[in-house]
């Protein structure tokens, strides 16, 4: 049995991420959208806060908020400004990481987020290897006093504009649980650079560039020690995938608001009558708060199952995803057929939902990846083999 009910806790966390998204994030959106500009006053809108240490433990000074806080703040951020809750969601994660880990360097640069509103984002992806993030190319080759990076990293969300970079890279060793290791760099490290190359169709302001590496790093970069990244990523996984997710619910309720905003005071030349009083509208109303609400009730089952029983979560977390992230579709689209003309505006929203809707297909592991490891949960099968 999942209880749904909220602590006062957490709805207090929840509404001030409401809060800060409505007064904040929603009137800066377009302006971001338009320039594909990173949203640089947002963060520090969050910093202000205290967001950006949402899901720092309470005893490292952060909120030390649950996963299903977590989601629906995020939804909340991505009804708002769907960008920045995907760079929100992708710095919740690595401090999730940086928190399950004893290293100081780590406990300091949890103290920075919080006190300075320093940003960190990851580098998984890297080019040529689709979703599978968790087999990079990036070797980390171990020297007299450290490692030595040499690759390329790939759709690095706000790349170029963050303070840290969490990256992975395959430690050498066959057996899976010891092929991850985690770096934690700084952005002035010597040897990493930005290209900027993020010019989308939607998540404009996401500002995933290619992040390039040629550099040497002291030990103490390798978070969790050489080989060690497996059990800190099963730490921050949950963050990742629920926050994909919840993104995707929260681009997808902005499309709903707009659609029944504009069927309810849209009045019909001919008859007087506004769009709401016709059947076929109504059946698309319908269909969009239906799936409105099925894909709540997945990202809220699987936030629920990450935070009671880690262990079983992930087959709930990729289902959470893939219908969140079809939902967005499905429901942009319907909006923009319920809106006609109006929807298909640059000067209303709807036209950037729909685009940002797009994104979460593509974001982590993709449409296809997800269904392929749904099915072999189901059959029993072990989701690594090829």
């Amino acid at each position: 049995m999942v209880d749904f009910t909220f602590t006062s806790h957490q709805q207090d966390l929840i509404d001030q991420a409401r809060a800060v998204a409505r007064r904040c994030l929603a009137p800066r959106a377009t302006q971001y959208d338009r320039a594909g500009e990173f949203p640089a006053e947002n963060f520090a809108d969050l910093h202000d806060t205290g967001l950006l240490g949402l899901l720092i433990p309470t005893e490292h000074g952060g909120l030390g908020a649950d996963m299903t806080t977590y989601a629906l703040a995020v939804a909340e951020l991505a009804e708002a400004c769907g960008s920045t809750a995907l760079i929100f969601a992708m710095h919740c994660g690595a401090t999730r990481l940086l928190s399950a880990n004893h290293d100081p360097a780590a406990r300091q640069v949890l103290r920075a987020v919080l006190d300075s509103g320093k940003l960190i984002a990851w580098g998984f992806s890297e080019p040529g290897t689709g979703g599978n993030i968790l087999n990079p190319q990036l070797r980390a080759t171990p020297e007299d006093d450290g490692f030595a990076l040499a690759g390329t990293k790939a759709f690095c969300t706000g790349a170029g504009h963050v303070d840290y970079y969490l990256i992975n890279t395959h430690s050498g060793e066959s057996e899976f649980r010891r092929g991850q290791s985690m770096f934690l760099l700084p952005a002035d490290t010597e040897g990493l650079s930005v290209k900027e190359t993020w010019d989308a169709l939607g998540m404009r302001a996401n500002c995933a560039n290619t992040v390039l590496l040629d550099c040497h790093v002291p030990a103490e970069a390798c978070v969790g020690g050489h080989g060690g990244g497996m059990p800190l990523l099963a730490h921050a996984l949950p963050a990742l995938v629920i926050g994909l997710a919840a993104a995707s619910l929260g681009v997808a309720r902005a499309a709903h608001t707009f659609a029944t905003a504009h069927v309810t005071r849209r009045v019909h030349t001919n008859t007087g009558a506004n769009l709401a009083a016709y059947q076929g509208v109504r059946f698309q109303i319908a269909d969009m708060a239906t799936t409105l609400h099925t894909a709540y009730l997945a990202l809220l089952h699987a936030a629920v199952t990450a935070d009671n029983d880690p262990m079983e979560a992930l087959p709930a977390m990729n289902m959470a995803k893939l219908v969140c992230n079809t939902a967005a579709i499905t429901v942009a689209d319907t909006a923009m057929q319920v809106t006609g003309g109006h929807g298909f505006l640059r000067s209303n929203p709807l036209e950037r939902h729909y685009r940002d809707a797009r994104a979460g297909a593509v974001m982590g592991a993709n449409l296809g990846a997800l269904r392929d490891m749904i099915g072999r949960a189901a059959l029993g099968l072990d989701p690594r083999e090829n």
